[in-house]
């Protein structure tokens, strides 16, 4: 798949952020189809060791900082953020570089098998939006190398995907 075809897939996903209305509730947020979804991919969220910045006011400037003292110290570091301004891409970046758009294809076309393996499993909900942005950068930090992953919390609390 190319880099338009990734993104047309990715906004197949229902997308909270875009939805008003929706309810907070446990059950439209259980974690635990994600928790299964890292699982089968090889736990990739686990390959570096993570900075999670959270709070209400702050924290894209926050993690920006981090991510930016971690790489001029010599270490290679993830950065996820959200929302983007322009592109899907500023969302993932590996020592201050977003995603490229064919590393986004490549990445997603590898890592669709276990999407859609999830989303046709009945002991589980189906994957939103952002849970597959967040896993995608997980996988994506793992395939970089990266010591560090320095992530902004999406919704926030225990039930955010990141």
């Amino acid at each position: 798949m190319n880099y338009s075809q990734a993104v047309e897939y990715l906004h197949s996903f229902i997308d909270y952020e875009k939805i008003p209305g929706i309810s907070y509730a446990s059950h439209n947020y259980s974690l635990k189809h994600v928790e299964e979804l890292l699982h089968r991919m090889g736990d990739p969220h686990l390959a570096a060791k993570t900075v999670h910045v959270a709070g209400t006011k702050g924290k894209g400037s926050i993690v920006a900082m981090i991510a930016r003292v971690l790489t001029v110290s010599g270490y290679r570091t993830g950065l996820y953020t959200s929302p983007h301004l322009h592109t899907l891409r500023e969302r993932i970046r590996v020592d201050g570089n977003l995603i490229s758009e064919e590393e986004f294809a490549a990445l997603m076309t590898e890592v669709k098998p276990y999407f859609e393996a999830m989303n046709h499993d009945p002991l589980y909900r189906q994957l939103t939006f952002f849970e597959v942005l967040t896993v995608l950068a997980f996988a994506y930090f793992k395939q970089k190398q990266a010591a560090f992953q320095v992530l902004e919390v999406g919704l926030g609390g225990r039930l955010d995907a990141t």
